[in-house]
């Protein structure tokens, strides 16, 4: 359609449209969001990319027109106009919002929110939802990613809501959202999408859950597993939080009812939560006093990082709380799991084995991140506290938290008593300081410091810490906070190998492999994976069998191949488990099974791996290994083509223009 007749009906619309160049310090802050500041008054605006032809444009008028009855409402997002970047890119001029999504705004500010915040948080939700209920229009995607937060105050953005999908696979792949706020009944039907505003009001009552606790639903069951979406339609909820108030659970358990039970409407939910009124403070979660001052132990200071003792208010425990026996025995078991894998696993594998260390015990990573803070004893075990908010166990990934909770124990430099737990002392505190100094090093939360970094690995290597050791090698090797030396950091990492670290035996077999620091040696490379790996490394199993596929440093033999990755595999390494689902699939090492080639790539994309969700979605397709599943077979795909794959793109396109 010409530009001048979109143009002329923009303006027959009364719809202001204002000229690009009237924007500057346009700034990129999501796939297809802009930051911008208008030069005229100076107001910061966000610009949003928007496709018109003569169909969209009469969509985009429609919403313009609904929008101007909602507007006087604080709540929703403010639309300012039009403008056009260039001869064919439009782009809608709405409010800009300061504190992103409210899964954003929780992550930041729910250790120092009261349930007062909560509460108020909660109260706006449900009033700009009932101002939708009571337009006649369905949301149809309320969840924590689509709602904003603009100084503290909740702002909705209506624009899309009346947009219309005939086809089913399109609404799969572009719409799906986190299934974890749909309504169960929408989930059975996966078809259209849904006219009923009870289906707004199942992410209402997730949303209301998100808040008591500062993490979306069902975390550590990952949205990536399409299993739990049966899960759900059955009956599946999450678990109250310790000190929600009674009335509060109570509405949003009734967001969630189906199967005949009533589900309350908006009008009753806005209604309950009025009649809510906190007298106690104390329900909300807090972190336990320190039982001794902090004080450096080292010249390295804190500074450019928000670490610092003002802003974690660590407070008593409440008195609600109440760590159990079986809570505590598990913590001390989880602590000692943590301490093996720290030692013998990379970085990557670590969360994986913990998380699932945590499934396979039917425990809630939320409710063992709470009774590890509120624990009497929690600055023994900072170290994994710490390592919860870096990798997002139990919690969205939290890096300033994490770096609160190590920094405890690198500025405690008190004479823990008694003998008896002295050990677990230190080690925690050797593990907060190299993770403290790791994230220096990467710059995760604070701003990147490699020299900092090194000299926090040099101290603690004075003091006997052989992984501290093993690191100041890998720093040597790359030059990272000191001037590379590749022949340095070798006889560094082989004098830890020497000593039974494992991971620099790793470190040592690296060297070898890419001649780094010594001469290039494949069979001497060979010999210390196979030592790492014998002490167990995981990382290392995957490498005697590559060594073996490719037959560096030891004769080609596939079964032996396939044994080692199968070693591997079982311990949930992602890599090894799609090589795995290949081996099974192309016969290398092993008979040709499709089912247990399935497996195998169901598991490694459950674990993350982006080759196994593109292979899943091709089994679902195919229906090989399992029976033929086109929507699970486009959810794959989705997740796949959302790690960046082209081939899985491809094969989405293919399905979606040629259906069943």
């Amino acid at each position: 359609m010409d530009n001048l007749i979109i143009e002329d009906n923009i303006q027959k619309e009364n719809i202001p449209f204002y000229k690009y160049s009237e924007f500057q310090n346009v700034k990129l802050i999501t796939a297809n969001i802009f930051k911008a500041t208008s030069k005229i008054s100076q107001k910061t605006v966000a610009l949003k990319n928007v496709y018109l032809n003569h169909n969209t444009l009469d969509n985009l008028i429609n919403e313009i027109k609904r929008h101007r009855k909602l507007e006087i409402h604080d709540s929703i997002l403010k639309f300012y106009g039009i403008t056009k970047q260039d001869i064919t890119n439009y782009m809608i001029v709405l409010e800009y919002v300061n504190e992103g999504s409210l899964r954003q705004y929780l992550k930041t500010n729910f250790q120092k929110m009261d349930w007062n915040a909560k509460l108020n948080l909660a109260k706006q939700i449900a009033d700009v939802l009932m101002l939708l209920h009571s337009n006649d229009i369905i949301h149809r995607k309320f969840n924590s990613e689509n709602i904003l937060v603009h100084n503290g105050i909740i702002k909705l953005n209506v624009f899309g809501l009346t947009k219309i999908i005939s086809d089913s696979f399109n609404f799969l792949t572009n719409n799906l959202g986190p299934i974890q706020y749909m309504d169960p009944q929408y989930l059975e039907l996966f078809s259209t999408i849904g006219k009923n505003k009870s289906f707004d009001i199942f992410g209402l009552g997730n949303i209301l859950w998100e808040i008591s606790s500062g993490n979306p639903p069902f975390e550590m069951e990952s949205s990536s597993n399409v299993d739990l979406l049966n899960n759900i339609a059955r009956g599946k909820r999450e678990i109250a939080m310790p000190g929600t108030p009674h009335k509060y659970k109570e509405i949003y358990t009734d967001c969630w009812n189906q199967n005949g039970n009533p589900r309350s409407d908006i009008f009753q939910v806005v209604k309950n939560l009025s009649e809510i009124i906190i007298t106690d403070s104390s329900v909300e979660f807090e972190t336990p006093q320190s039982q001794s001052q902090p004080h450096n132990v080292t010249d390295v200071k804190l500074e450019n990082s928000k670490t610092q003792n003002e802003e974690l208010e660590i407070q008593p425990d409440p008195p609600f709380v109440d760590v159990t026996a079986e809570a505590n025995y598990f913590i001390n078991d989880l602590f000692e799991i943590f301490i093996d894998v720290r030692k013998k696993q990379v970085e990557n594998i670590r969360p994986i084995m913990i998380k699932n260390y945590i499934r396979e015990h039917k425990k809630n990573p939320v409710k063992v991140l709470n009774e590890m803070i509120r624990h009497p004893s929690y600055y023994l075990f900072t170290s994994v506290i710490g390592f919860f908010y870096q990798y997002g166990i139990g919690t969205v990934v939290d890096y300033q938290m994490a770096l609160k909770f190590f920094n405890l124990a690198f500025n405690d430099t008190s004479s823990f008593n008694p003998l008896s737990l002295r050990k677990l002392y230190n080690i925690n505190k050797e593990i907060s300081t190299i993770s403290l100094a790791d994230m220096y090093l990467d710059g995760r939360g604070v701003e990147q410091n490699v020299k900092k970094a090194f000299q926090i690995y040099i101290k603690l290597a004075d003091k006997g810490s052989h992984i501290a050791l093993n690191t100041i090698g890998y720093c040597y090797r790359y030059g990272l906070g000191v001037e590379k030396n590749d022949e340095k950091g070798f006889e560094i990492n082989l004098k830890c190998a020497e000593n039974g670290n494992i991971l620099a035996q790793m470190n040592v077999s690296a060297c070898y492999f890419n001649g780094e620091g010594i001469t290039k040696d494949v069979t001497k490379s060979f010999q210390w994976d196979t030592k790492s790996a014998l002490a167990g490394s995981i990382d290392a199993m995957f490498n005697i069998g590559y060594s073996y596929e490719d037959g560096k440093g030891v004769n080609k033999d596939e079964k032996e191949a396939f044994k080692w990755y199968l070693k591997a595999a079982e311990k949930d390494h992602d890599m090894s488990q799609y090589v795995i689902g290949d081996c099974y699939k192309n016969g290398y090492g092993i008979n040709v099974d499709q089912v247990k080639a399935f497996e195998w790539y169901k598991k490694a994309a459950e674990n993350g791996n982006v080759n196994s969700k593109y292979k899943l979605g091709e089994c679902f397709y195919e229906g090989y290994g399992t029976k033929k599943d086109i929507v699970k077979a486009i959810y794959w795909l989705n997740k796949a083509k959302e790690n960046g794959d082209i081939s899985a793109s491809q094969s989405l396109e293919m399905i979606l223009t040629n259906g069943i």
